[in-house]
């Protein structure tokens, strides 16, 4: 039972961290969305997606709103049918296929970072703080597992998991805030 926690854990962690911004959200905004939303050809609908305009578009009440993909206008009018007035890009052109949209929807889902992302696992950092022993972490969705606490890297923790002796890079999105309190005081 222990095992399939773990796997449903980190499968849907797995997902969430395999997104990387610079190789995989840019490329589809410059192939898909530059072409009407860019500064340096033009900018429809007061949207720029630029790198130095599109912290302008994210968070609440903006075109992405971190961690809900569902909600953010920028998701759903991709996703619109074709005769949609509202689809993006319009009239059927050079719409995003679903590979594209499954990367724009978890990075979106992961917290929309600029500058995270990344494949997991990921080894142990070299300067991992001593260990601690095993603690118990818990997701934002009530899912607990069991994992040594291996240090902090960017928006993420380094947790090595016991029974597999694998460190995965957990965003600190995805824990409850109790775990994420957990995180934070371990590296004091």
């Amino acid at each position: 039972m222990k095992s399939r926690i773990l796997l449903v854990l980190f499968t849907a962690v797995g997902t969430a961290t395999a997104v990387d911004f610079k190789s995989q959200i840019v490329p589809i905004f410059r192939n898909k969305c530059y072409a009407c939303h860019s500064v340096t050809k033009k900018v429809k609908g007061k949207l720029a997606l630029d790198d130095d305009k599109l912290p302008e578009q994210i968070g609440p009440g903006k075109n992405i709103i971190p961690g809900e993909a569902m909600k953010s206008t920028m998701l759903i009018n991709c996703t619109l049918p074709n005769d949609d007035a509202d689809v993006m890009p319009p009239d059927g052109k050079n719409r995003l296929t679903d590979a594209e949209i499954d990367l724009l929807k978890g990075w979106i889902n992961e917290g929309a970072s600029l500058t995270g992302g990344g494949a997991s696992p990921a080894p142990a950092p070299a300067s991992a703080p001593a260990a601690g022993g095993a603690m118990k972490w818990t997701s934002n969705d009530g899912k607990v597992i069991e994992a040594e606490f291996m240090g902090l890297q960017g928006d993420g923790v380094l947790l090595k998991i016991s029974s597999t002796g694998v460190t995965h890079i957990v965003p600190l999105t995805r824990l409850s805030p109790e775990s994420q309190a957990q995180a934070k005081s371990a590296t004091k």
